[in-house]
């Protein structure tokens, strides 16, 4: 998927482990030890859900990461709705209780969010009329409202995916700034291969869900609703794919596949423009751009390092990159002309 300049840290990773370790040790001692201790294991579970692993968090994440502190806000209703599935049936009342306390501090959270939705797509149209690239300029508003930071990278990313997976259907508006598009996809068959895969998925995962329904409905819950995020995910890198072709404006160049990576380039850095064959294998610093493995038939090479721009990884800078690019010869007849 594209742009977004950062990796994701250990620390964050160590942090999902935790969580993990903690919902399904959880959910399994609740389910598997004797009656009369339930209720005291189901009170345990419920302090490390609400307590310990948002202490934890901030700790591991917040405070090393320089997050802003009311985001543990959005980790304990996370906890919550977790532990409102989990724990037995008279026990949710603690989690309506402990609900109340803090509704008041989310409400005053979201308020000032809504008050800045139009100072952001105030911001975000100025920069589509200038530079079209829905997720770069998504991530963009939001930090010029709420600061460059992990958490709001996040939070652009996921929205970037879910406005490509669920709006798939609403068409891309043309760049008034761009003399000409290329698309990526067409001559590697690739949303052929796409839906072949993703069929497979969604009868893979209807029969694991299928699997887990005799062992633990809940289990069964929380692997469908990932496996329906990770089919946005797919949908979502599709859509983009299909929608944001290769721009070429009269000075710069706008490389991309779909959401996965980026670069803007200067066209008097472009130093050559060669097709490649089958057999080509790239050299261990040539960026590898293309849409599949083997379907890449350009190499660029430039003067002076690209920074190549990627989601949920670091960027990298480059001298020479492979790509997938439909009617390449008259993408290249442009350039070197």
């Amino acid at each position: 998927m594209t742009l977004l300049p950062y990796s994701i840290p250990k620390n964050i990773w160590l942090a999902l482990l935790i969580a993990l370790a903690i919902v399904f040790s959880g959910q399994f001692l609740i389910h598997h030890i004797p009656l009369l201790k339930r209720d005291v294991v189901a009170t345990g579970f419920l302090c490390d859900m609400v307590i310990t692993f948002p202490v934890i968090y901030y700790f591991l994440v917040i405070r090393p990461l320089k997050l802003r502190k009311w985001s543990i806000m959005l980790v304990i209703t996370l906890c919550c709705a977790v532990a409102y599935v989990i724990l037995p049936e008279h026990q949710r009342s603690y989690i309506i209780q402990l609900r109340k306390l803090t509704v008041l501090i989310e409400l005053g959270v979201l308020i000032y969010s809504i008050r800045k939705i139009g100072k952001i797509r105030a911001e975000y149209k100025k920069l589509q009329f200038e530079f079209p690239d829905i997720a770069y300029n998504l991530y963009k508003s939001l930090a010029s409202v709420f600061g460059d930071g992990i958490y709001v990278k996040l939070v652009a990313s996921e929205l970037t995916v879910l406005r490509f997976g669920l709006l798939c259907w609403k068409k891309q508006k043309q760049s008034s700034t761009a003399t000409d598009q290329y698309t990526v996809y067409k001559e590697s068959n690739y949303p052929l291969l796409f839906g072949v895969i993703l069929f497979a998925c969604i009868v893979e995962i209807t029969g694991l869900h299928v699997v887990l329904l005799h062992y633990s409905k809940t289990a069964a819950l929380i692997v469908s609703i990932l496996s329906v995020y990770g089919m946005i995910f797919m949908v979502s890198d599709l859509s983009a794919i299909l929608k944001s072709p290769v721009l070429v404006m009269s000075d710069k160049l706008l490389l991309r596949t779909g959401l996965r990576w980026r670069a803007v380039v200067d066209r008097n850095n472009i130093a050559s423009i060669e097709k490649i064959k089958d057999t080509f294998q790239p050299d261990i610093n040539c960026f590898k751009g293309s849409i599949m493995k083997n379907s890449a038939n350009l190499l660029l090479t430039f003067k002076h390092p690209v920074n190549i721009e990627r989601l949920y990884r670091k960027p990298v800078w480059v001298d020479k990159m492979i790509m997938s690019i439909d009617q390449a010869d008259d993408f290249t007849a442009e350039l070197i002309r």
